[in-house]
């Protein structure tokens, strides 16, 4: 941003042979968003790309489904699958109406009202794969404690019941842990100049 504080400086200063005025400065900002939320939707389709390939570079990954099978989680787990790749295309269709939105937009107001409709998008594309990754491993852990003869085994031995709940709750805040650093090193450094440039149209057309 610092090429666009220099721009502020100039028109603000008007003491240079090129005078910047508020228009130029609007679009140099929404050239800047734009980047951004195209980038965003490229993310998106990507990460659609890497759903695709699991079950062909990743042999576990079809393994896993006989495992839930055991568990009588198999239809359990095929919905949350297809609702996952459902949440994931209804986000790219967002993520792409924002973009072609702001490649036409002419307005200050309709530019400020795409980046705030891309950043809730975002966040509400992260909120719901967390809740989703959350369910589902839960209800997994659950029925596998149930159902699992190796699990099972550990109640046997007296293992504290409170230990085990322990040990889940550990695994599932370093899942969720890791999903979140993806989501801010990956989506979030398009995020934060998106939310630089509200900061800056706000400030410039005051």
């Amino acid at each position: 941003m610092k090429d666009l504080k220099q721009l502020k400086e100039k028109w603000a200063q008007q003491n240079f042979e090129k005078q910047y005025s508020k228009e130029e400065l609007n679009g140099f900002l929404r050239k800047k968003s734009t980047y951004s939320i195209k980038w965003i939707f490229y993310l998106s389709i990507a990460e659609f790309l890497v759903y695709m390939g699991l079950p062909l570079f990743s042999p576990n990954y079809i393994e896993s489904f006989a495992y839930y099978k055991s568990l009588q989680l198999f239809g359990f787990s095929i919905f949350i699958t297809i609702t996952g790749y459902i949440l994931l295309l209804y986000f790219m269709w967002r993520f792409f109406k924002n973009y072609r939105k702001i490649t036409v937009t002419s307005s200050v107001k309709e530019h400020l009202s795409t980046i705030l409709s891309t950043r809730r998008a975002v966040n509400q594309y992260f909120y719901a794969n967390v809740g989703l990754l959350l369910i589902f491993t839960l209800v997994v852990f659950v029925r596998a404690f149930q159902m699992d003869s190796s699990l099972i085994g550990l109640e046997q031995e007296d293992i504290s019941f409170l230990v085990i709940c322990f040990v889940i709750g550990i695994v599932v805040a370093l899942v969720l842990g890791l999903y979140g650093l993806l989501y801010y090193f990956v989506y979030g450094r398009f995020l934060k100049p998106l939310k630089r440039n509200e900061k800056e149209l706000r400030q410039l057309n005051q």
